[in-house]
């Protein structure tokens, strides 16, 4: 609550005076209803979520930046009442630093709010040094990065544009206007560090990347990933080894594999498919609908099962109108996820977005359920 406060006098302050300024606020408000059920002609359970956003950067200097980024939600409805664990869920920290607080909690609602943005970005010449909590991205495909070590994410996940943080030294260097080299150690909310580094540059109109590093004190990881064009699509895919630290001499390492293909056609319709093989996937298993929806991301645990199967159709039925259509499939489950979705620009800052979620297996023990979101979002 005191950040709205502090929100508000500095938004004051910028309406008040007239040379410029040297930082920067803005955010959004989100409401979101979410109907969720198993059989459509049975119980219907609704939650409804308030969402707001918050970002401030201060420019100190031309090298030197500190940015503040927080998300503040307030719970509501009966998943909220009939769910007490549900509250504990939400606000599992990710980082080595605890930035988030219980604001209140109730039986039918609670308020969460949480910092995962805190760092100052420092840049001197070719070098660029940022410190604290920030969004590490390495991957190249789309839906699922293997070498993503730092802030894996859900792609059914879609209220949170920003995706995770992590709380990291990150030193960046750039030898040229095309390569990149990355050195990065993160701690973990469970005290576990990870070292890595990176290497990209550009190779026949390809950017190539190499990774390395220790992973969570458990594993050593080596990794490469690549994008492009191919046929006048966008080509790409990724990959990571792992190999445990204290079994280092036997051959109980596991390769985590994505390769995705992109193509828009002249009247804007895209066309997207991505593959994925885990080798921490389970070869075949009975579905479970809770364990697949709320999956603790990491680049080991990306699916449950060994392949996933992805593709997605977009288009702007109008410039204020986009329609997406997403589907996959595991063949050692046999299950089935179903995506449609719209989103409408109703002014140039607020956006109105139906989304829906279908789960289902073809096994014989089964499972399924569905979600329906209905979303209005004011940015400013």
């Amino acid at each position: 609550m005191l950040f709205f406060g502090f929100a508000f006098m500095l938004n004051t302050a910028y309406s008040q005076e007239e040379k410029p300024r040297n930082w920067t606020l803005n955010g959004y408000v989100k409401y979101m209803q979410t109907i969720s059920f198993i059989d459509i002609d049975k119980d219907w359970i609704t939650d409804n979520l308030i969402h707001n956003r918050l970002n401030f950067n201060w420019y100190i200097t031309n090298d030197l930046q500190f940015s503040a980024q927080m998300r503040n939600r307030i719970y509501y409805g009966e998943t909220v009442n009939a769910f007490p664990q549900y509250s504990d869920i939400i606000s599992q920290e990710n980082g080595y630093l605890d930035l988030s607080v219980m604001v209140f909690e109730g039986e039918s609602a609670f308020m969460f709010s949480e910092l995962d943005r805190l760092y100052f970005d420092y840049n001197f010449k070719s070098f660029q040094i940022t410190v604290g909590r920030q969004r590490i991205n390495w991957g190249q495909t789309m839906v699922w990065n293997p070498n993503d070590l730092f802030n894996s994410y859900s792609f059914f996940d879609f209220d949170y544009e920003e995706k995770p943080g992590s709380d990291a030294v990150r030193i960046q260097f750039y030898p040229s206007y095309s390569s990149k080299i990355e050195l990065v150690a993160n701690i973990d909310a469970y005290k576990k560090m990870t070292l890595a580094g990176l290497y990209r540059f550009n190779k026949w109109n390809y950017d190539i990347q190499f990774i390395g590093g220790y992973y969570k004190e458990t594993d050593y990881v080596i990794g490469a990933g690549f994008s492009g064009s191919l046929f006048k699509g966008g080509f790409r895919g990724e990959m990571s080894y792992f190999h445990p630290v204290e079994q280092f001499a036997d051959t109980s390492a596991s390769l985590v594999m994505s390769l995705g293909y992109d193509y828009t056609f002249k009247n804007s319709l895209m066309l997207q498919f991505e593959a994925l093989y885990n080798a921490y996937g389970k070869k075949s298993s009975d579905f479970n609908m809770q364990e697949f929806y709320f999956l603790q991301m990491s680049p080991q645990s990306l699916s449950l099962t060994k392949y996933s199967f992805m593709g997605q159709v977009s288009y702007p039925i109008t410039p204020l109108l986009n329609a997406t259509v997403s589907a996959m499939y595991s063949p050692n489950d046999k299950s089935v996820y179903f995506g449609p979705s719209i989103n409408y620009s109703l002014k140039e800052n607020l956006e109105f977005s139906v989304y829906s979620q279908y789960f289902t297996s073809y096994t014989d023990a089964g499972g399924e359920g569905a979600f329906i979101y209905w979303r209005l979002k004011w940015s400013f």
